[in-house]
């Protein structure tokens, strides 16, 4: 007997000649475990029922590239400023300045585009973290703000 649950394939069989042997696992599935209970004989036909689950193959290649490109961790490569027809303009931000909240501050270059990198608050730039042209990955820090509270007097 086979069935279908939540990408698995069981397979269950039963031993009636009374000798528990494991059923044999789909030697095409590259992963399978081999589970053996003791089922207490009622009527003595069946000593022991056997279970072999097993994942359905799936993509495969393209899976495994998937996970290799997650485990990298490479996003792309930092930039200062933005490249329009083969021009550098001026860096969108630097060392000492009070950016406002949603300023675009630098970009990340991916596959020869370029994604803006906001910021989520307003403050001052204490330090800019990455050289230009720097690789980064996810979660890597790029730069440093000081936040400003608008609103909030100083205190005397």
């Amino acid at each position: 007997m086979s069935g279908k649950l939540n990408g698995f394939r069981l397979y269950v069989t039963r031993d009636l000649s009374g000798k528990a042997e494991p059923s044999p696992s789909p030697s095409s599935l590259p992963v399978s475990t081999a589970i053996f209970l003791e089922a207490p004989a009622i009527n003595g036909l069946v000593s022991t029922p056997s279970l072999a689950i097993s994942p359905i193959a799936s993509g495969g290649e393209s899976d495994m590239l998937l996970d290799k490109a997650k485990d990298d961790g490479l996003v792309g490569y930092f930039r200062r400023s933005r490249l329009i027809k083969k021009k550098r303009l001026p860096p969108s931000c630097k060392e000492k300045q009070v950016v406002k909240e949603g300023r675009v501050l630098c970009y990340i270059e991916v596959l020869g585009g370029q994604i803006p990198v906001e910021t989520e608050f307003a403050g001052e730039v204490i330090k800019i973290l990455r050289q230009d042209g720097e690789p980064v990955g996810y979660g890597d820090p790029l730069i440093a703000i000081l936040p400003s509270f608008p609103g909030i007097k100083k205190l005397h």
